[in-house]
Formats: C-alpha cells, sequence, structure tokens
C-alpha cells in the first residue's frame, strides 16, 4: 500500500480501499499504464535501480542492505525532541533542509488521528506531522499534490522507498517521463531531493487496529504517539501509555496483509534509513547509505541540529531485520502449500535474475567477454542440476545463463552463486571476440577493455537494451558494426619508400586490392583499405 500507482496516474482512476488500491472507473490503458511499471509488487527491479541510486558501489543484496555510515543520533531541539519519535533525527534533517533551501516540503504521513499521506510545506507542518503512525498508508499518492514543489523530501517505510525508486527510476519511466492525461497533460511532481526510510516489521489495517484498541479500553482517536519496543506496540495517550503485544495484533488480523509478505525491515533503498532498533532510548539510528545521505547526516550535526554517537547494536538490528526475513519465508511457504499463486516480485533484488515466460526465471553468470574457466563453468552446470532446469545457455551477449529456475529456488541459488566466488550481472552486456591474445590475425587485445566497459554500463537504465561490441580486427567476428556502439581494432600501415623493394608480397596479400605496385614502389589506396593489417 505505497501509493506509487495513484501518484502516476494522470487520470485519478485510482482509489484506495483496506485490501489496496482499485479502480475509481475503468481504466484507458486496461491497467497497462505507468501504474504497473512502478508497482513493487509486480517486480522490485531493485538490481537495476540500484546503481542509479548507489553509483558503482551498487553491491548484491545483503540482510541490511548496503551503507557508508552508522551512528545513533538524536535532535538538539528540545521542541523536535519531543514531537519527533525515538530522538527525533528524521525530524531535525529534515528541518536542517527546509532551513537550507535543500527541500520545499516533505511528502509523509500526516494526522496521528486518522493518518493520511500529505504534503508539508512549513516546519510548523513539519513538527505536526513528526512521528510514526503504524497504520498503512499509502504515502505517495500525495506526490501529485506537490506539484507547486520543487525539491522534496520523502518519508516512507520499505514500501515507499521501492514505490518512490521506482517512479524515479524504473527504465520507461525514464525513457518517457510520466504519461499524459486524458487531458493532454502530464502530472506535474517535484524532484525527489532525499528519500529517508524508516525501520519498519509490519504496518496495521487503522480500523482492525482501532477495534482491536477499544476491546482493550483505548480509544485509538486519543493516540499521541506509538512506537513499536521490542515485542509490543506502544501508544502513548492522555492517561498515559498502553502496550500491546505484537503476537495479539497478529493473530487478531490487524497486520495489513501486504506486510505479511515483505522481506526489507531497514529501507535499503533509501537515501539514508531511521529506526529505534540499535541504538536504545531515546537515541535514532541512523543508517547513512547514499553519498549525498551521509554527507547529509554530517551536515545536521556540525550546524548543530543533531547529535550523534558511535554506540549501535548492529547484531540487534541483524535479528530485527533477520525476524521480518524469517516470517517472511514462513508466509510464503504457508502460501505456497495452500496452492495459492505467488509473485516472485523480489527475483529481480539479484542483479541477473530475470522472469522466463513459463513462470520461472534464468540467472545470468558473468564471464569474461565469454572466457570462463572450465571449474566455474562446471560450478555452473551443477547449479543448474540443483536449482533450474538443468540447462544452460551461451548466450549471444557471451554469458552462461542457468535455465529454469523456480522462484522458490532464486534466494538458495543466489547465496551459493556467491558463495562459490561467480558472479552475476544484468542487461548491458559487451560481447568481444578473443583479441590479440588468443587469435592469429588479432590487432588488439579485447577482453580486458570489454571487462571495464561491461563494468562502467552495467546495470545502468538506458532508453533500451543497449548493445555494445568490440571486435579485434578488420574481420569483425563479433559484428560490431551492428551494435549499438561498435569498436574495432586496425592498424593503419604506411609505406617506408626508402624501404620498399617494390617485390608486391604486400599486394598479394591484401583482400581488397588496395595496394598497388607504381614505378617500383607499393602505393595505398587509402579509400579500399580496411586497417587488417594483413600487409604487415
Amino acid at each position: 500500500l505505497c501509493g506509487a500507482c495513484a501518484a502516476v496516474c494522470p487520470n485519478d482512476r485510482i482509489e484506495f480501499k483496506e485490501d489496496g488500491p482499485a479502480l475509481k472507473e475503468e481504466c484507458p490503458r486496461n491497467g497497462q499504464g505507468a501504474c504497473k511499471d512502478v508497482c513493487q509488487r509486480v517486480v522490485t527491479f531493485a538490481s537495476k535501480i540500484g546503481p542509479n541510486i548507489f553509483g558503482f558501489k551498487a553491491k548484491p543484496p545483503a540482510l541490511l542492505g548496503q551503507y557508508e555510515t552508522l551512528v545513533a543520533a538524536r535532535a538538539t531541539d528540545p521542541a523536535v525532541l519531543e514531537a519527533g519519535q525515538d530522538g527525533g533525527a528524521v525530524t531535525a534533517l529534515l528541518s536542517y533542509c527546509m532551513d537550507n533551501g535543500l527541500i520545499d516540503g516533505v511528502i509523509a504521513t500526516g494526522d496521528a488521528g486518522k493518518p493520511s499521506s500529505c504534503v508539508v510545506r512549513s516546519k510548523e507542518e513539519l513538527l505536526d506531522s513528526a512521528g510514526s503512525k503504524y497504520s498503512a498508508i499509502p504515502v505517495l499518492s500525495a506526490i501529485k499534490d506537490a506539484g507547486d514543489i520543487a525539491n522534496a523530501a520523502v518519508v516512507g517505510l520499505p514500501c515507499h522507498v521501492y514505490g518512490v525508486r521506482k517512479t524515479q527510476f524504473f527504465p520507461g519511466m525514464m525513457s518517457h517521463g510520466f504519461e499524459v492525461g486524458e487531458n493532454g497533460e502530464k502530472i506535474k511532481v517535484p524532484n525527489i531531493a532525499y528519500v529517508i526510510g524508516l525501520f519498519c516489521t509490519e504496518n496495521f489495517n487503522y480500523d482492525k487496529l482501532g477495534t482491536f484498541m477499544q476491546e482493550k479500553g483505548v480509544d485509538i482517536s486519543e493516540v499521541t504517539k506509538a512506537a513499536i519496543h521490542l515485542d509490543e506496540l506502544v501508544v502513548t495517550t492522555d492517561s498515559g501509555e498502553h502496550g500491546f503485544d505484537l503476537s495479539d495484533l497478529w493473530t487478531a488480523g490487524c497486520v495489513q496483509d501486504g506486510c505479511v509478505i515483505c522481506r526489507d525491515a531497514v529501507s535499503k533503498l533509501s537515501d539514508i534509513s531511521a529506526g529505534f532498533m540499535g541504538s536504545g532510548k531515546g537515541w535514532t539510528t541512523l543508517m547513512g547509505r547514499t553519498q549525498k545521505g551521509v554527507e547529509l547526516i554530517k551536515a545536521a550535526e556540525e550546524a548543530g541540529y543533531i547529535e550523534t554517537k558511535p554506540d549501535i547494536d548492529l547484531h540487534r538490528i541483524e535479528e530485527f531485520a533477520g525476524l521480518k526475513m524469517q516470517r517472511f519465508k514462513w508466509e510464503l511457504q504457508r502460501r505456497l502449500d495452500e496452492g495459492k499463486k505467488v509473485k516472485f516480485y523480489w527475483a529481480s533484488d539479484y542483479p541477473g535474475v530475470m522472469g522466463e515466460t513459463k513462470g520461472t526465471f534464468f540467472v545470468k553468470v558473468k564471464t569474461n567477454a565469454g572466457l570462463i574457466g572450465a571449474d566455474p563453468l562446471a560450478k555452473a552446470a551443477e547449479l543448474a542440476k540443483k536449482y533450474g532446469d538443468g540447462t544452460l545457455e551461451m548466450t549471444s551477449r557471451q554469458c552462461v545463463e542457468i535455465q529454469g529456475v523456480p522462484g522458490t529456488n532464486v534466494d538458495t541459488l543466489m547465496s551459493e552463486i556467491y558463495a562459490s566466488g561467480l558472479a552475476t550481472i544484468g542487461m548491458g552486456y559487451v560481447s568481444s571476440c578473443v583479441g590479440m591474445d588468443y587469435c592469429t590475425e588479432g590487432l588488439v587485445e579485447t577482453k580486458k577493455l570489454s571487462g571495464e566497459l561491461t563494468m562502467a554500463f552495467a546495470q545502468r537504465l538506458t532508453p533500451h537494451k543497449m548493445k555494445i561490441g568490440i571486435a579485434g580486427c578488420a574481420n569483425d567476428c563479433v559484428r560490431a558494426k551492428r551494435h549499438d556502439v561498435g569498436l574495432i581494432g586496425q592498424v593503419r600501415p604506411e609505406i617506408d619508400t626508402e624501404k620498399c623493394n617494390g617485390c608486391g608480397r604486400c599486394a598479394e596479400l591484401c583482400r581488397v586490392d588496395a595496394i598497388s605496385i607504381v614505378l617500383g614502389k607499393a602505393v595505398i589506396d587509402k579509400d579500399k583499405c580496411v586497417s587488417c593489417g594483413w600487409c604487415i
């Protein structure tokens, strides 16, 4: 329930009900528009989006994701500290951004009464919206209401983070932008300057949670603050704090259905992740993931908006994230056992994993531009038998693909691939011939250049599947001229007239009749010469 679909719908056809988004009226694109592109539960595309967030530092999936800095922080302003959640560090960071012109507003969750998505445009509104709400809210649906804002920050849960990242970096959205509505206009949305993701294990259906709390003598409309501490939901009202065991909330069906099939507890694709776990009461754990996220934490501290300390219980955060992953696995198995259809949307978290028409997946194992050792190839064959349908394909992009992998096997297969030293890679691969190191006709080295270009372009979101070919000589065995970018090794022969004795051997070897003997000396027709080097 992230709201990204509503944010990009140009015809305002989407509304949100208890069990998720629904069409208010017939969709002119029959559900095949931008709403499908940005839906994280269709496919996350995290492996393709990641390099656009983290650059060349993008890494394969991990339990906590990748991060550059990890600190405990809290606001220095007493008003922010009081209004904010667990130290108020997120509110303090946003306050710094607004004061220094880095953002003009925030896409966040509003009032604690019955929370809803909102656009925060002032410091006063920022304080009013501070604190976690723990109700399932389509936060991103407010993006289309922020057209008057130039730069915005988004604060949300892992689902919101995936949604906003797909609106930013999904290939189709990058190439053609937001769709044109029936009125002939595109949605006007702000530039998303910062994405701050919150730790999350579960969220609740507001009405069901209200009924549950009412039975326990607490009116949900009187709640001023809520927090999940260890195994209970703690809410604050004028009469004090009230705790509710999380297991009871699960049993009562208060947890939003989408939460039980979610794998991310720490908002891995955000610029900064924030939460209570790992830093103790009154402090916020901050994980600076991107360069600009790290710089924001540092700048806010230097400006006196937050104070930090390095005392973090990393093991506690790992336990927290591991618990959510374990619950996900239990839920996945339950659905499979009951014969329910499962959309393995998370498979694309891994680079090189793509869906097949029959519902399974293929995994693209990286080679050195077509070269692969006997042992790695044998390992790939072993994994194909163990986790796939037993077949390998040598692709036109010079990868080795493990075919027919069921969605249930993807996680285990990828773990074993990484443990064995193999690597996977997505689209944008470079093809090359063997070059001068292996071929007697090769004029240039190709494999090293191919590897460098692969790392430069792999996973980049380009308008289409961009292909690069490198040929070591004019024979062009890889058909480099037919690629989007083609590089062909050449030598340009020159005649040393003082040494040439007019023997004609070079003319005999020339395949294109570009050399003739004139007045006892070889002469090259530059228009015919293909720079193949055979005459040398």
